[in-house]
């Protein structure tokens, strides 16, 4: 599905930016009618935005690196006030309602809307605030099967760049290398990791009936979950829960974040309104 392109204004005073999102105020909402899924809007007809390709780690993480994000962020964008001038490429809406999106400042260039016309190219996508700050190293690349692979290309090497450079979070990114959880754990403490991982463990222990169990029953229960993914180097089609290797309390991942492409909740919708059609005219 081709991208649209939505003028309006970045609202970083409205609602609680981060590291990879902000609120929106389009100039036409109708034109969020030509993407995807369903959009929630906010008071004033504000919309949340999920940056696309991009994941910061979350407030409650360690510091100062998701507070850094989010004050970049809001640095990239313009500055700590309303009404920054600026548009959005997105075709679908994750689940929550909010348009994944590449967000730029300034002024948009001509663009097609019918989707007969433009693409978004490498160096319209290295313009973007969602490159830049995966580029200086504030945010982990997160990638889903929705993402064309050439604009997923660019951002490996944004990624690989960064990492090179240990920049940012990858000064102390334990991913790969691994990371002890105490128990009962305290998350705000760990180093910085894949933001989607952290978020599974704070799900999991954020139970109270969960805050004395190791890290192979958080495993256990994230196998049952619907994280499914498809990884780059081996091609391989398999769950979360598979990329993760436990020893004791020690878990580290099998693929770098940007070996990994996931399946969106829009695939997921479409399978589900597809298996519902299915039992309904059997």
């Amino acid at each position: 599905m081709p991208f649209v392109l939505i003028r309006g204004t970045f609202e970083p005073t409205s609602g609680v930016p981060d590291g990879d999102s902000v609120r929106f105020q389009a100039e036409d909402d109708t034109l969020f009618d030509k993407l995807e899924g369903r959009i929630e809007f906010k008071n004033g007809g504000q919309v949340q935005l999920r940056y696309e390709g991009i994941d910061a780690l979350e407030k409650a993480a360690i510091q100062p690196f998701s507070s850094n994000a989010t004050k970049r962020n809001i640095q990239l964008l313009g500055g700590n006030q309303s009404r920054l001038p600026g548009y959005i490429l997105s075709n679908n809406a994750d689940g929550n309602g909010r348009p994944v999106c590449f967000v730029f400042t300034g002024e948009p260039p001509d663009w097609d809307n019918t989707g007969r016309g433009d693409e978004l190219q490498a160096d319209m996508l290295r313009q973007s605030v969602n490159y830049r700050l995966l580029q200086e190293g504030h945010v982990y690349p997160m990638f889903y099967e929705t993402l064309y692979k050439e604009l997923r290309d660019e951002m490996v090497a944004a990624t690989e760049e960064a990492r090179a450079e240990n920049r940012e979070i990858w000064s102390a990114d334990r991913s790969m290398d691994g990371f002890e959880v105490d128990i009962p754990p305290d998350l705000s403490a760990l180093p910085p990791i894949f933001p989607k991982l952290w978020r599974r463990l704070q799900s999991f222990y954020q139970r109270p009936s969960n805050r004395d169990k190791g890290i192979k029953e958080f495993i256990r229960e994230l196998s049952r979950g619907k994280d499914r993914l498809f990884t780059i180097p081996d091609q391989r089609s398999i769950k979360f829960s598979t990329t993760l290797k436990v020893d004791g309390n020690k878990i580290k991942m099998l693929y770098k974040p940007e070996e990994m492409v996931f399946e969106s909740d829009v695939r997921l919708e479409r399978l589900a309104a597809s298996i519902t059609t299915s039992s309904v005219f059997a």
